[in-house]
């Protein structure tokens, strides 16, 4: 998960290089590899319903250059043929079927740390719908093994245009590219520390993950009690000094929305579980930089619906005037948009010409505005939704009651 319209600052190079450096421990990949023995690493995919994707998912896993001991597919209530296909690859690929699970993917993960991770070294959790580059998981090991501070640490995320049909299909793809780019940017710039472990593919400390279960008094490190278990779950890290962080090198494709309502349901599971998750933590260290980004949601919002209301009044009693001086945010707003589509993994000219446009992103911005506003409506007002029911209904893969 991501805030949306981060404040975007480009990563330079040697800030790069010094998280490189922090993340590797001044050593190469082979003498962090040579260091010690080969760890075991067990892979969690939490899967409900993801006939069309886990294939694709798994053969990323099987073309790593490092492979992880076991890789376990967990079929959450599937009425599909996700089980079958990922049973087809064999060892090391192993396929559980949650029993009796109300929790949703939180569940479908508890019970798979339960039963195959609770005494691994990492934990590498993915989305079903997750790619991960062939160098991923090698990179991901690596950094975390020389790091013995850091608790986690998660790859960065983009999403393959090509997957898109359509106009609606591709201008939603190319938003939430925008989006992700400017929001890893904005991370690496601050030396890649981060407010949540996206759980598309991180790689956890197995240690970490047992003191958060242990001290939180859970069965497994995941809480049931938020719809945004991998801010949770980071949050409990960073409570407990373990660092936080995002890859400058590791990558992988992630599972996008492809229409509308998928992508409203997404968005409002997770800004009701921010915003849940802030009110129930107040200001501390590690939330800082969420409680800035909401700030900058509401600076955001109050600034364009005074724009739409003074305009409004203006242009009706005849009074509106151009004033040069009103181009500056708009072509600020240009060069900003420019820098972050020139950061975008596989960009082409048309991400550049749509970014410069600037009117495609204002449009989506508009679009998480209105989420955002229904999400602290729904916070203020009590009002709770089954966020994950809601956004299995909208991608079409039923629901789970």
């Amino acid at each position: 998960m991501v805030f949306r319209n981060p404040e975007v600052h480009e990563a330079s190079p040697s800030r790069l290089e010094r998280l490189r450096e922090k993340l590797s421990g001044g050593r190469s990949r082979k003498a962090a590899l040579e260091a010690k023995p080969e760890p075991r690493i067990v892979a969690l995919i939490p899967a409900h319903n993801e006939a069309d994707v886990i294939a694709t998912c798994l053969d990323s896993f099987f073309a790593q250059s490092m492979m992880p001991d076991l890789i376990v597919v967990i079929a959450d209530n599937c009425t599909d043929n996700t089980a079958e296909i990922a049973r087809s690859y064999g060892s090391p690929v192993v396929v559980m079927e949650t029993v009796d699970n109300k929790a949703r993917k939180v569940g479908a993960l508890s019970q798979g740390w339960i039963r195959y991770g609770q005494d691994a070294e990492f934990i590498l959790g993915v989305d079903a719908d997750s790619r991960l580059e062939p160098l991923c998981a090698e990179q991901l090991f690596t950094e975390l093994s020389a790091n013995a501070s850091a608790g986690g640490i998660m790859a960065r995320y983009t999403f393959d245009q090509s997957t898109a049909s359509g106009f609606i299909q591709s201008y939603l793809l190319r938003q939430q590219r925008m989006e992700f780019t400017g929001w890893t940017l904005d991370l690496l710039r601050r030396d890649g520390e981060t407010y949540v472990l996206g759980g598309q593919a991180t790689l956890f400390r197995g240690d970490a993950m047992r003191q958060v279960a242990k001290e939180n008094r859970r069965e497994a490190p995941w809480s049931t009690q938020t719809q945004v278990e991998d801010m949770e779950l980071t949050w409990r890290l960073s409570d407990l000094d373990w660092e936080t962080l995002c890859s400058p090198d590791s990558r992988a494709y992630i599972g996008p929305m492809y229409s509308v309502k998928a992508l409203w349901a997404q968005r409002r599971k997770w800004d009701a579980g921010i915003i849940h998750l802030l009110r129930l933590n107040g200001f501390k260290k590690h939330t800082a930089e969420p409680w800035k980004l909401q700030a900058k949601m509401l600076l955001d919002a109050t600034i364009r619906i005074l724009f739409v209301v003074l305009l409004t009044l203006a242009l009706q009693r005849g009074s509106w005037v151009w004033y040069w001086i009103w181009a500056i945010p708009p072509l600020f707003g240009m060069v900003l948009n420019y820098r972050v589509a020139m950061k975008m993994p596989d960009r082409t000219t048309k991400d550049v010409i749509s970014a410069v446009l600037l009117v495609p992103g204002e449009i989506y911005l508009w679009f998480s505005i209105a989420i955002w506003l229904i999400s602290w409506f729904d916070v203020i007002f009590g009002i709770r939704r089954d966020g994950w029911s809601a956004q299995y209904r909208a991608e079409g893969k039923g629901s789970i009651e």
